[in-house]
């Protein structure tokens, strides 16, 4: 009883160290937006301009993953000058708007950037989000994502999108990294220099 108990527990412990690693190599972080980076709503004022509502702690956690090196691309199937301001305002690297094969883009930005399959994590919430997924080594569903991707995905947020999933995922990325407690340190500590870490109050 006493061998099975450990086998289990040695087992348990490397698929954990596995599971880390996995997280740990990721150097290409993809968004989907409607539903991912938003929480799918599309508002549309009297004029008939779209409004869109971001998620300022993901914005906070985006500006984080770009400070510590992550690669940043948010591809969408939808134009949106709202997103396409809020990208920029973050200072992130690739937005694909208007992208109608998602499978391409991430192929796209896997070669301009030298990166395996392995190495890129693709978020989203829909089935356009799939041929992603079929190229991405982590595939992430946010809460609220349609059951077809959820059974897909390696990993499922507890927030729902537009409320955080983005944040939950790039702080398991840089944990496993390694660079989210030294980030956190940066915040906690009394000397904290303050004035190095206003570009991340977004």
């Amino acid at each position: 009883m006493e061998e099975e108990i450990l086998d289990w527990t040695i087992d348990e412990a490397l698929a954990t160290n596995a599971e880390t690693e996995r997280w740990a190599q990721v150097k290409l972080l993809a968004l989907d937006v409607d539903g991912v980076l938003t929480d799918g709503s599309l508002t549309f004022d009297e004029n008939g301009r779209l409004l869109q509502t971001f998620n300022v702690r993901d914005g906070f956690g985006l500006v984080a993953a770009r400070r510590a090196g992550l690669i940043i691309a948010w591809i969408s199937g939808r134009a949106s000058a709202v997103a396409q301001k809020r990208f920029e305002e973050l200072e992130l690297h690739h937005c694909l708007l208007a992208c109608a094969d998602k499978a391409a883009a991430m192929r796209d930005l896997q070669a301009q950037h030298n990166l395996t399959s392995e190495e890129c994590c693709f978020v989203g919430d829909d089935l356009p989000d799939l041929p992603a997924f079929a190229v991405s080594g982590l595939k992430i569903a946010v809460a609220d994502a349609m059951p077809e991707v959820i059974g897909r995905a390696d990993y499922v947020t507890q927030a729902a999108g537009g409320r955080g999933a983005v944040r939950e995922v790039i702080e398991k990325i840089l944990d496993a990294q390694g660079k989210w407690p030294e980030l956190l340190d940066g915040f906690t500590r009394a000397d904290a220099a303050l004035g190095s870490m206003e570009n991340l109050q977004r």
